[in-house]
């Protein structure tokens, strides 16, 4: 009995001390310093950093020497994007060095500073209060002394059930009521259950099976995902998110398996209501109120990753052409040669059948031949006529000299730009299908073979460019995890008539009388997959695949090309190098605020502007009104 009066005295001279007056202050200079409840001056807020401002999951960087409470935590409140309320009447200075340390853990550690707790109010509404503390030490008492003493300290409004009963030996010193409440009555088995208006109730844990409660909790931004999955076809790449199957009436929502883990066991539900997207739950209390913190701390505004991507290819193509042939490409040296009449295959003089058709002279003197003279004796006379019998012709003959080297580039540039949510996969396509026939041969009724034409297998095929993006925000950062698959297509045939279209290549199809030509495309693809840690506003390279192709050829004349050294005036050497480089950049921007949005909009605006001239800017601004 002497410990437990002794325990009360101490208990009831802490309570005096607590309901006495503050003793009175003298009157404070005017021409003194400013006292820390004063507005903080400029540049006070630069003590605060956030790498990530406006973010649910910031990480402050605090600086602070004698601040002001009230000033603190509006900062924080600023830079996490919360609400925070606070007790009137708390005045503390502040002194504290953090470094990284995220936003909620930096309140708490600013508000035990200042002898204040931080609790939550309704509504994801944090409220920071400075409790009575306790002091006091009981051995062996009641419990319901306990709690009156607490009471008394606190002026809460507690009400005990008769069946809270029990013993107990508390030590405490300097601690805020309410832990004292709920370590005391934890200690003997029972709970503390908050009503409403601020009643505190402590009864037995099984007594609260009979109280439970229902609550409907709407949700804002977490839904079930959406059964619409974007996706790549590549044989380099798997989608699996595609291939989960799922049971009738079943939700891929990882949310609701977390929040029914909580539920009590064969006493509380939870139900989904996909139409409304709430959240609705039965249980004691305290289940509620954790369900309720739970969904508050995830149901918050995901941030938006805007990404801006370029997919370049160039091509260097260097050839170098040399020799003689036939032909009128590029600089040449021509020779032209007319028609050379001769005597062969004739022999004239030989006495042969050839000296007949001929006028000659032969030994005698005297010219014979049809076309001779009358006058023989006259060798001055002669006709001839006008018939060539022998010649060479080079008219048709050019030999040309091809000396050139040319350098050929070519840019095929896709820049799109694309804006999702933080942790959902987005993909987009620029391009077009391109359908195209197969050869099938099957056996007709008599027995032949009949060929027959049918839509291709792989038909149509996506030629373009189509990039796919799942980014992921670091919690507390301007840093993004990015997993992104940028893939590019292009038909690539030789093909330059009505039958095979470029981009597409002929083909021989049957055999013997059922022959036939088809045209089939020619595709070359260009994928990158990968996962890349950026900062907001950094710029990656993505890909530098380089290749590089050699190829020589030679056009001679048959036998006279293979001359030694004189052959080389009937020949012709080609060699052409060919080096190509796949380049994507990518370059990610968090987007947290509407205000931030539209920053990207505008960027986004002004280079399409600098890119089509003055004409799209005046007419943005026919639309939209001059920029000042």
């Amino acid at each position: 009995m002497q410990a437990v009066s002794t325990g009360i005295i101490c208990a009831l001279a802490w309570c005096a001390l607590a309901a006495s007056p503050p003793a009175q202050q003298e009157p404070q200079d005017p021409k003194a310093a400013p006292t820390a409840t004063r507005p903080a001056p400029q540049g006070r807020e630069a003590e605060i950093r956030a790498e990530a401002e406006g973010d649910r999951a910031s990480r402050l960087t605090l600086k602070l020497k004698d601040r002001d409470l009230r000033d603190v935590v509006a900062s924080i409140a600023k830079k996490a994007n919360v609400n925070i309320i606070m007790d009137p009447g708390i005045e503390e200075p502040v002194t504290i060095d953090l470094q990284d340390v995220h936003w909620r853990q930096a309140l708490e550690l600013v508000a035990e500073q200042a002898g204040c707790i931080v609790g939550e109010a309704a509504g994801s509404v944090l409220k920071v209060e400075k409790p009575p503390r306790v002091y006091f030490a009981f051995e062996n008492t009641d419990i319901q002394k306990v709690i009156d003493t607490i009471a008394k300290i606190s002026g809460a409004n507690i009400v005990v059930a008769p069946e809270v009963k029990g013993s107990i030996t508390v030590r405490l010193k300097n601690i805020p009521w309410r832990d004292a409440l709920d370590a005391s009555v934890k200690t003997l088995g029972f709970v503390v259950v908050e009503e409403e208006r601020g009643i505190l109730r402590v009864v037995p844990a099984s007594n609260i099976e009979q109280d439970l409660v229902a609550r409907t909790i709407p949700l804002r931004y977490v839904r079930p995902a959406s059964i619409y999955v974007p996706f790549i076809d590549s044989e380099y790449i798997e989608n699996r998110r595609a291939k989960t199957q799922l049971q009738k009436n079943e939700i891929n929502f990882t949310l609701l398996d977390t929040l029914k883990a909580m539920i009590t066991p064969d006493v509380g539900s939870l139900q989904y209501i996909q139409e409304t997207n709430a959240i609705v739950v039965k249980d004691t209390r305290p289940v509620v109120e954790s369900v309720a913190s739970t969904i508050a701390m995830i149901d918050v505004e995901p941030s938006q990753i805007y990404l801006d991507v370029r997919f370049v290819t160039t091509s260097n193509e260097d050839v170098l052409d040399f020799g003689v042939s036939p032909g009128s490409t590029g600089w040449s040296a021509s020779i032209g040669l007319g028609q050379i009449p001769t005597r062969l295959p004739f022999d004239l003089g030989a006495g042969g059948w050839d000296d007949k058709v001929m006028a000659i002279e032969p030994t005698g003197g005297v010219r014979v031949g049809p076309f001779a003279s009358e006058n023989g004796n006259d060798p001055a006379i002669v006709d001839i006529p006008n018939v060539v019998f022998g010649a060479i012709d080079f008219r048709e003959v050019t030999a040309t000299l091809r000396l050139l080297q040319r350098d050929g580039r070519s840019r095929i540039e896709q820049a799109p730009q694309i804006v999702a949510l933080d942790h959902q996969t987005a993909t987009i396509f620029v391009g077009e299908a391109v359908r195209y026939a197969q050869a099938r041969v099957e056996q007709g009724q008599a027995g032949g073979l009949l060929l027959a034409l049918e839509e291709g297998d792989q038909s149509p095929v996506s030629v373009g460019f189509q990039l796919l993006a799942t980014p992921h925000v670091v919690p507390g950062t301007d840093k993004v995890i990015l997993e992104v698959i940028p893939q590019r297509t292009a038909l690539t045939g030789t093909g330059s008539t009505s039958l095979a279209p470029a981009g597409f290549d002929v083909f021989k199809v049957g055999s013997g009388g059922q022959e036939g030509t088809i045209a089939l495309p020619r595709v070359a693809s260009s994928t990158l997959a990968t996962t890349v840690l950026l900062r907001g506003g950094q710029t990656a390279v993505l890909g530098g695949l380089k290749s590089t192709t050699e190829s020589e050829t030679e056009t001679k004349l048959p036998l006279l090309g293979d001359i030694p050294v004189l052959g080389h005036l009937f020949k012709n050497t080609t060699r052409q190098k060919t080096a190509s480089t796949m380049l994507v950049f990518i370059t990610p921007s968090v987007i947290r605020s509407p205000e931030d949005m539209e920053k990207s909009m505008a960027s986004a605006l002004e280079e399409k502007i600098r890119d089509h001239g003055s004409p799209l800017s005046q007419g943005r601004d026919a639309v939209f009104g001059a920029r000042k």
